[in-house]
């Protein structure tokens, strides 16, 4: 290992790749861990719906299973109440057999927390104690030990956030257990968990990862300035869900999707949604399925149309850093100019021009959204619409299904305007500019 390169955690052997239990540890927030007076306690464990042997820390407690820290995951995410389902333990340091390598046995790990300062054997005995008095009926003990200690992302760099290995197969005894020739008091009980910890039998390691933001979007992520505004996007069509979807993936994991309409069938050829959510609110389908997306989400379906037809609704808009319109709608765009919105904060609209060939991509800055500049900067540049050969017409809205354009066309332009909002967040100018694609699949950008 050379200073300076990315650090790797020593080969934990026998650990099976598809099981993955989650974590959530930021830069620099080593802190909620210090100061405790005892270096060990409870946790809980969620699963993941829907994905395989895949579960998440959703929060610590202490021995007396008092709550230290909850995680704040996506709504696809149940919370749980106060259940032990893990015992976790804080290191001093990441603990290895040398010259580089993770533990293979109960008592080897038991050694390695000796030299470390800690008795493991004695933590699992009491950690056993408590959870007998506290057992519920035909509720087995909890099997995951969780190992804590801070870690460099860089070798010989500085420590920077806690990093979490579990063990699955810590077999602590429970309340009713009776063994031949032994008998079953109290004190029996808390010498079969210290010999537990002392067996020559092999660690079940579980497979885990940081789900921190930062980490999930390590090779993908939006800059901080972007990821840390709240944004407020105005019509989950097939444009807007896909930008919304991109937004978030990037980091902008506070959202609010405003639509009032529902699924149809026709939608499906160019919309994320699918069969399953015809019929249903676009608005809160996509919240559920952004939700669903990332394990931070926090996306808010908003039910109804713009602008809002009761205070309540009007006062929810108020708190977003950054609008962005995608309703393609010019009376969206002037009702907008109408709205009090309170404050400046960045206002995006993205709108495609006839058969999908260009974008028109509008941002100003302020207080209020200048309608009528936006509206005229549009006009200036917008290609002429042609009707000729486009097939039998029902609608002419980009909204429609027999919109003369394919999926991969609004994805093209999702990708576009997705960095086009991006850019508006981070130079906050006032910008007109038409994006238009050629026939070779090139794209040529028209200031306006």
């Amino acid at each position: 290992m050379i200073e300076g390169d990315a650090l790797e955690l020593p080969t934990q052997f026998v650990t099976p790749p598809r099981t993955m239990l989650g974590f959530s540890e930021s830069l620099h927030e080593m802190g909620w861990i210090d100061g405790l007076s005892h270096p060990w306690g409870f946790a809980t464990v969620t699963p993941v719906q829907g994905a395989f042997d895949t579960a998440v820390v959703s929060r610590f407690m202490d021995k007396r299973m008092r709550s230290l820290r909850e995680i704040c995951w996506s709504e696809a995410i149940p919370r749980r109440d106060l259940v032990p389902d893990a015992v976790w333990i804080a290191l001093p340091s990441l603990i290895v057999v040398k010259p580089w390598q993770a533990p293979t046995t109960w008592d080897q790990l038991t050694e390695l927390c000796a030299h470390a300062g800690l008795d493991l054997p004695s933590i699992l005995a009491e950690a056993g104690a408590v959870l007998r008095r506290t057992q519920r009926p035909n509720r087995p003990l909890p099997v995951t030990l969780l190992l804590g200690f801070p870690l460099a992302e860089l070798v010989g760099g500085p420590l920077q956030r806690l990093h979490w290995l579990a063990v699955r197969n810590m077999q602590l005894c429970g309340r009713n257990e009776v063994r031949n020739g032994f008998r079953a008091t109290l004190a029996t009980r808390g010498k079969w968990d210290r010999e537990a910890a002392r067996a020559d039998r092999p660690l079940n390691w579980r497979r885990t990862a940081n789900w921190a933001p930062d980490q999930l979007r390590k090779r993908g992520q939006a800059e901080q300035e972007v990821r840390e505004k709240s944004i407020l996007v105005l019509g989950v069509g097939t444009l807007g869900a896909a930008v919304a979807e991109n937004l978030l993936r990037m980091g902008m994991s506070r959202m609010a999707l405003l639509d009032e309409d529902t699924l149809t069938v026709g939608n499906l050829s160019r919309h994320l949604l699918t069969l399953s959510d015809v019929g249903q609110s676009k608005a809160e389908r996509m919240a559920k399925r952004l939700n669903a997306a990332m394990p931070d989400a926090r996306v808010k379906a908003m039910n109804f149309s713009f602008p809002p037809l009761n205070a309540a609704d009007a006062r929810e808009l108020s708190s977003w850093d950054v609008v962005v319109d995608c309703t393609a709608s010019d009376a969206v765009l002037k009702a907008m100019e109408a709205f009090d919105w309170g404050m400046d904060r960045t206002f995006v609209s993205l709108a495609m021009t006839w058969q999908a060939q260009g974008l028109f991509a509008y941002a100003a800055t302020g207080a209020r959204f200048p309608a009528a500049e936006a509206l005229a900067k549009f006009l200036a540049v917008a290609p002429p619409g042609d009707l000729e050969g486009s097939g039998e017409m029902e609608g002419i809205g980009c909204w429609h299904p027999v919109f003369p354009a394919t999926a991969g066309d609004v994805n093209l332009w999702a990708a576009v305007g997705t960095n086009f909002v991006r850019r508006s967040i981070v130079d906050r100018q006032t910008v007109a500019a038409l994006y238009k694609q050629h026939e070779d699949g090139s794209v040529e950008r028209t200031d306006a």
